[in-house]
């Protein structure tokens, strides 16, 4: 059963990679200090990759290098994917965050010490569900090596119900189901069947249906075997000395087992960016990015708390949203600003655990984030609104290419048009130039580009069209060296009626009147 199609959607936005050669020596420095032998990064800022590279090796015995094909091993950014889908179901009215998971499980889980509580969704999103990951587990039942894979169904049940296999007094808290946070991959993996067990598919395919196929995803898996091995970051640890750790299986692989590359994880994140996949609406993903859980452990300094899936940190005064992932061989980040729209993902094959790696992973992410912010100060996106019918609209950001239809796709073509003492018709906006612009009907348009802090706009003696910079503008704050601006001629046009203007707004097109030909200055504080 197929509960969510999502429109197609592949690599979201790709301003591809602009060169930063102190980026990439910074990022050099942190990986020898950390032993780190390969690693892919990329920044993005408003949805679009604006930042990416790849460095050392992603295979020693083969010398392969990291490249932004390179698959990694995810760890737990993994359970992203894994909240997104069941939340997708959500959407759809599938179940409820407060329901008994037992509603949709095949066996039944109760925690022994509180027979009675049941366990829910909401509780296992927010690893509250009392259920304990019994470490002594891990590395006996993962398979290291291309070896087959232990059903997830076969595990859990044998893992949470009494009598089973791998049952013990360490596979829950003594603490009711609800009432304290710990961190459970367990619990996670519970989620993905339970996905299963709705939709009555694997939680591979469901994944790949509705959630990779739609984003582009195409070469992201949950299982290795399905992979092409030479093109799979090999996990490794110093020790010193660098130790090949194998590409293994963890038998809850919802939690942790994801492998992809820096495109196809960029187009995940993009899409919770700006959310123009239909991947969830905005009020899900509204509510996975709401503090839930004050966890009362900070790691790092960083974490603050849990939504439904993702965490919060602060880091450098700055709000973040996402999850990190950390095991054998692996190390990984992936945070946005959902205010500032601004993310970073990191994704490693491996370091000197008990070394830097992970402060050095850290002063990389802090680094490529500092990048996307100082991109951000100088690029926005602004919104334009305009009305049916004939609108003056202007060009607020420097852009690579003026078209019209591509800056305003909704115009009627062939109505543009530029004035210089006559009407002629236009094809390409230029800033500071004013324009009409005709459209069926009312909308808006979001225009990217290069913020305009000062502009120079010549005049000619009597009426012209202009339009302003990237900011708004009282009209006290133009710049008129010459003097040529009269007094009190400078309109706005909105439904059809002129007015006469106190601010330039960005986008917005305006009469201004001349008595003499030279040239006014606007800039923005």
């Amino acid at each position: 059963m197929i509960k969510h199609i999502v429109p197609f959607l592949l690599f979201i936005g790709l301003v591809r990679a602009q060169p930063n050669p102190d980026l990439d020596q910074f990022i050099l420095n942190r990986m020898d200090s950390g032993y780190i032998p390969g690693l892919s990064a990329c920044a993005v800022v408003n949805g679009q990759v604006m930042w990416s590279n790849s460095y050392g090796t992603a295979n020693m015995t083969f010398n392969i290098p990291v490249t932004e094909d390179i698959h990694f091993l995810l760890a737990s950014i993994s359970k992203l994917v894994t909240a997104t889908a069941v939340m997708q179901l959500y959407e759809d009215g599938e179940i409820e965050l407060h329901d008994s998971i037992n509603q949709y499980l095949p066996f039944t889980v109760i925690n022994p010490f509180h027979p009675d509580t049941e366990i829910t969704l909401y509780m296992l999103l927010t690893h509250t569900s009392s259920i304990k990951e019994d470490l002594t587990f891990s590395e006996e039942y993962s398979i290291f090596g291309n070896n087959p894979e232990m059903d997830l169904e076969y595990f859990l049940s044998n893992y949470l119900v009494l009598g089973g296999e791998f049952y013990s007094s360490n596979s829950y808290y003594n603490y009711q189901p609800g009432a304290q946070w710990n961190y459970s991959n367990i619990g996670f993996a519970l989620i993905a069947l339970i996905v299963e067990s709705i939709v009555g598919q694997s939680f591979e395919e469901y994944c790949e249906i509705n959630i990779f196929d739609p984003l582009g995803m195409a070469e992201t898996s949950w299982h290795f075997e399905d992979m092409d091995e030479s093109n799979v970051a090999m996990p490794y640890e110093w020790m010193p000395g660098w130790e090949e750790m194998g590409h293994y299986f963890i038998p809850y692989y919802p939690s942790a087992q994801l492998r992809s590359n820096i495109n196809e994880l960029s187009s995940f994140l993009s899409a919770y960016m700006g959310n123009w996949s239909g991947l969830l609406n905005d009020d899900t993903v509204e509510l996975m990015l709401t503090e839930h859980i004050d966890d009362g452990w900070s790691w790092m300094n960083m974490s603050e708390g849990w939504g439904l899936g993702w965490y919060h940190k602060i880091i450098n005064g700055r709000d973040l949203w996402g999850h990190n992932g950390e095991m054998w061989g692996v190390l990984t980040e992936m945070f946005f600003s959902p205010e500032d729209k601004v993310g970073v993902i990191i994704l490693t094959n491996g370091g000197d655990y008990f070394g830097s790696w992970y402060s050095d992973v850290i002063a990389i992410e802090n680094a490529i984030l500092d990048y996307g912010y100082e991109y951000l100060a100088l690029h926005q996106e602004i919104n334009i609104n305009y009305n049916a019918g004939w609108n003056i609209v202007g060009l607020p950001l420097e852009v690579e290419y003026g078209y019209y239809q591509t800056l305003y796709p909704e115009s009627i073509e062939g109505t543009l048009y530029s004035f210089d003492g006559n009407y002629d018709p236009s094809t390409i906006l230029i800033n500071g130039e004013g324009y009409w612009l005709r459209f069926n009907e009312e909308g808006s348009t979001n225009i990217s580009g290069t913020i305009i802090n000062e502009l120079t706009i010549n005049l000619h003696e009597g009426w012209n069209l202009i339009t302003g910079g990237s900011t708004s503008l009282n009209i006290l704050d133009i710049q008129d060296p010459d003097e040529i601006i009269i007094s009190s001629t400078i309109y706005g046009f909105n439904n059809g009626v002129y007015t006469i203007t106190e601010n330039i707004e960005p986008g917005k097109g305006y009469w201004i009147r001349a008595n003499n030909s030279g040239s006014i200055i606007l800039i923005s504080e």
